[in-house]
């Protein structure tokens, strides 16, 4: 890496460079990238923590006449201090991850030179941490649940954001963002606009695409109209879109009624539809496309939970394993 210092009187250009290249960063995520706003919030946050910090520190390291402040130090110094707040070591990881993409911007945008920033963050061992999911037995007992509320249009609506949910693999924002036009009826298909900006089909249940129906067909008692084609799907109590807050407290309130003990969230109906899939056979890369990872390496931590289908093969396969001669279930 190129050698890179601050020589003093310097220091208030250098954190002027910092502050209009995070301006132009987050602008890119949002424009070029399309990140939603709960990720863009996330980076601004980091971002701000670092711009926070960066003025205290070059002024603990002011540079004098026989000494300059060196950027390979960034990394390490700033680790160092979000060490000493004990931070989890998840939080440490995203930050650090959230700052050498920014390096990489500022680079790139050359509101740096190229190698003037390092890019090597200390990076704590991370647990692995398996994704919960919900069993066929526990979504029956969500929807359960649903079948004892008043009758009414949520109540409709409640059921098919279950069923749609498990059937389909989709992200809260992505359910959430559903107008009547993303739906294909006679495929039981969604037209999806996912992370990135990237396109993809998802599929559904025959007993989702009912239940769908079944709320559609009182769409306009929480309006007052007809639906158009580019209305919201699903509406909360004012006819406004649902937001994907109201459906994570939906979800908790649905999953504390029945007694689950699981702390239920949009995204584990993602896990449990992942895990369902490579539970009866499905190849990873099917998961991989349904899913719309970009990468497979997204994909993989599902293998590490899918091992009901491994123990059915074995019980069924090998000599050893069922003495007693029964078949597996």
């Amino acid at each position: 890496m190129e050698e890179i210092s601050i020589a003093q009187g310097e220091e208030s250009a250098l954190s002027k460079r910092f502050l209009e290249g995070a301006t132009a960063f987050l602008s890119h995520l949002d424009v070029n990238r399309g990140l939603s706003q709960h990720t863009l919030r996330a980076y601004q946050s980091d971002i701000d923590h670092f711009l926070t910090w960066l003025p205290d520190y070059v002024a603990t390291n002011q540079p004098d006449a026989h000494r300059e402040l060196q950027l390979h130090d960034l990394p390490s110094a700033y680790i160092g201090h979000l060490s000493a707040q004990r931070l989890s070591k998840t939080s440490l990881a995203r930050k650090g991850s959230a700052i050498k993409s920014f390096f990489k911007f500022l680079m790139k945008d050359r509101f740096f030179k190229e190698n003037a920033l390092p890019l090597i963050f200390p990076r704590p061992k991370l647990p692995r941490r398996l994704p919960a999911f919900l069993s066929q037995e526990e979504i029956e007992r969500l929807l359960a649940e649903i079948v004892k509320m008043p009758n009414s249009p949520l109540k409709l609506r409640n059921r098919a954001i279950v069923e749609l949910l498990f059937s389909s693999g989709l992200r809260v924002g992505e359910l959430a963002a559903l107008n009547w036009e993303h739906v294909l009826w006679e495929q039981a298909e969604f037209r999806i606009l996912g992370k990135g900006n990237r396109e993809r089909v998802a599929f559904a249940s025959q007993r989702a695409m009912d239940a769908l129906q079944v709320y559609g067909q009182s769409w306009e008692g929480l309006t007052g109209r007809s639906p158009q084609f580019d209305s919201p799907l699903f509406l909360n109590k004012d006819g406004q879109r649902l937001s994907t807050r109201s459906v994570h407290r939906l979800l908790i309130e649905l999953g504390e009624a029945a007694g689950i003990e699981k702390a239920i969230h949009p995204h584990m109906f993602r896990h449990s539809f992942a895990t369902h899939l490579l539970n009866h056979g499905v190849d990873l890369r099917i998961v991989q496309e349904l899913l719309g990872h970009l990468s497979i390496r997204s994909t993989q931590i599902y293998t590490h939970i899918s091992t009901e289908r491994l123990k059915r093969a074995y019980l069924k396969a090998h000599p050893r394993a069922n003495p007693s001669g029964a078949q597996p279930p």
